[in-house]
């Protein structure tokens, strides 16, 4: 039964106490214990962790120029703004895989596996880090059942988890409404928005390459497991969000193609295709929504803490194109910053090429510069942080999952978040623990 076991026995982090307070935006707070004896608090005390990550937006336009968010930035004084968050890959799926495992691009994953639903052939290590998979000939989409995820640490702490994804199932000929994804070695055809039509009045704005735990053999093989942990996010999350007992530990929201920005310019001069307007104010509409039914939620007032960020940043430069035996090819350079001393990986190279066919007539080539997603910023909000924390320590989606292993106390790191180097999140934002 999912819900079964809340928190094993042993550890700071999973001590069973009570935290009794009531939470506000703007409160400073405290924990207390099951005794009602003063405690300090710590990242521990998070036992209920919510991450949504939205899409392809600069840090300066989403909380600096933009006039479309004005909810997520009013959301950022009301908790803690990151600075110098960054994604680690261009240009989506690699930065949910580096989410949830560690595991650094293939020369598939950077290009959002356009040419099939491939499995990984593992073919070693990398010299520098054995937690990192070489792939054969740096290929591969979908790794085998030793790359353990996030969650798979979750599991073994008998923590629970879901993820909630957004249309995911609309239009059941695409994809299932739970553990949604191709068939291995089939093409992906949830790579482009599905307008709303008789059949499918909603439309179906799922994107495979945004559910990162369907990219893992260690989930997708058990057919049963994946269906109750991987569900659509419209016909779940309010429900489960009733009561603590249903409310997972961990929480990973990916919105559908539209809410999360990547479609849509955000004034509906190009609408997304169901004629919403999509870009941050899209992003701004759903966040508004959800955040506000998760801080109203029991997990959350007792020990919720939500997370906010981007997957790569919209820094994406148009450098022609050529047009040969009827194929335009369109050139594409990524920038591609980083922080935090990331790695390239065993897979790929910098500076490399990477070419993405979305037709017979047009492709694109895909110059990547620089190892990382450029520079995208992230929200936190919390009782265990105070409203107007800034911290500008570097971050990246490596930082987030050795912070939420910290979180969470797992059972060590996993790919390049087993790094002494890398920074995890501290109490330059959780700045409420007493």
């Amino acid at each position: 039964m999912l819900f079964k076991s809340r928190y094993p026995s042993g550890g700071l982090g999973r001590a069973a106490c009570a935290l009794i307070s009531c939470v506000t935006l703007a409160g400073a707070l405290s924990a207390c214990n099951s005794t009602g004896d003063s405690s300090p608090a710590t990242m521990q005390s998070a036992k209920h962790v919510f991450v949504l990550t939205m899409e392809n937006k600069n840090y300066n336009d989403t909380f600096g120029s933009s006039t479309q968010d004005p909810d997520l930035q009013a959301m950022a004084k009301q908790g803690a703004l990151l600075t110098q968050y960054f994604g680690t890959g261009h240009v989506s799926l690699d930065n949910y895989i580096a989410m949830m495992s560690g595991q650094p691009s293939t020369k598939e994953t950077q290009s959002d596996c356009f040419q099939g639903f491939n499995d990984v052939v593992a073919d070693g290590s990398d010299a520098g880090n054995p937690k990192v998979l070489k792939t054969k000939n740096g290929m591969g989409c979908v790794y085998p059942k030793e790359v353990k995820t996030f969650v798979n640490q979750l599991d073994d702490l008998g923590l629970t988890w879901k993820g909630y994804m957004g249309d995911m199932g609309n239009d059941p000929t695409r994809e299932s409404a739970t553990c949604g994804h191709p068939k291995i070695g089939a093409i992906d055809n949830t790579q482009s928005a599905q307008a709303p039509t008789a059949d499918v009045p909603k439309g179906d704005q799922y994107a495979t390459r945004h559910n990162p735990f369907v990219y893992f053999h260690s989930i997708i093989d058990n057919q049963s497991y994946c269906d109750s942990h991987v569900v659509n996010l419209d016909a779940n999350l309010e429900k489960d969000l009733k009561s603590v007992d249903t409310t997972p530990n961990f929480v990973f929201i990916t919105p559908n193609l539209c809410d999360d920005g990547h479609d849509g310019d955000g004034t509906g001069a190009k609408p997304c295709v169901n004629g919403d307007k999509g870009g941050l104010f899209s992003i701004n509409a759903f966040l508004k929504k959800w955040i506000a039914m998760i801080q109203a939620s029991p997990a959350y007032q007792k020990d919720g803490l939500i997370i906010i960020n981007f997957d790569e940043s919209a820094d994406i430069v148009p450098a022609g194109s050529t047009t040969t035996n009827g194929v335009t090819t369109v050139t594409l350079n990524l920038p591609g910053d980083s922080c935090c001393g990331q790695q390239v990986g065993p897979n790929v190279t910098r500076p490399d090429d990477a070419i993405l066919t979305v037709s017979p007539s047009l492709q694109y080539k895909l110059h990547h510069q620089g190892v990382g997603g450029d520079r995208v910023g992230a929200v936190m909000l919390s009782k265990f942080i105070k409203p107007g924390t800034v911290s500008n320590t570097p971050y990246n989606h490596y930082s987030l999952l050795k912070s939420l292993e910290n979180i969470f106390q797992t059972n060590g790191y996993l790919g390049y978040a087993d790094d002494k180097n890398l920074a995890a999140f501290g109490t330059d934002i959780f700045t409420n623990l007493q």
